[in-house]
């Protein structure tokens, strides 16, 4: 009776001939270190990490991928930034491994925050005058809601896409 061979048998008889490229290793050896950073900076985000030892980790992570550049690091963190939430945590992390870059995101994340009220304040005028025709109601008790206003949600999607590609360029500066 022949042998019976497992499905991994199989699969490594005919592909021993097979290797990677290179270029597949090194892309391979990007999407390893991506991984493992990834779950550095969410230990990092839920406090069980402070910012010298994050430093000291990610420091041994590139060392153990051979990796010299900076900007996969500043991008990972950049990513998770969101203007409309508290960053002080990211912005620390960054002052800490890129203290210009970490300015100059400061400074993104408060134009946005300054464009965001301008938006919010046209809109709420522009409700509430649009509540005071319709309805003859006016006054300081009418609140009006600017996520209601469809110009408002369409030009604050367009706020924060404009912000997200503002602070990918920070890395680059």
């Amino acid at each position: 009776m022949g042998e019976i061979k497992s499905t991994l048998d199989l699969v490594m008889e005919r592909t021993r001939h097979l290797s990677m490229s290179t270029k597949e290793k090194l892309q391979q050896r990007q999407a390893n270190f991506a991984k493992r950073l990834q779950g550095l900076l969410q230990q990092y985000a839920d406090g069980a990490m402070a910012v010298n030892r994050l430093r000291d980790r990610i420091n041994a992570l590139q060392a153990e991928f051979s990796m010299t550049d900076r900007e996969p690091v500043l991008t990972a963190i950049i990513e998770r930034i969101d203007p409309e939430k508290d960053n002080q945590s990211w912005l620390a992390l960054l002052a800490d491994l890129a203290p210009a870059i970490g300015q100059a995101l400061e400074k993104v994340i408060e134009t946005f925050q300054k464009e965001k009220a301008a938006l919010v304040q046209v809109s709420g005028q522009r409700l509430g005058e649009a509540i005071a025709r319709r309805h003859g109601i006016s006054g300081s008790a009418v609140v009006p809601n600017p996520a209601t206003d469809s110009d408002y949600v369409e030009q604050l999607a367009q706020l924060r896409q404009i912000t997200r590609a503002r602070l990918k360029a920070s890395t680059r500066t």
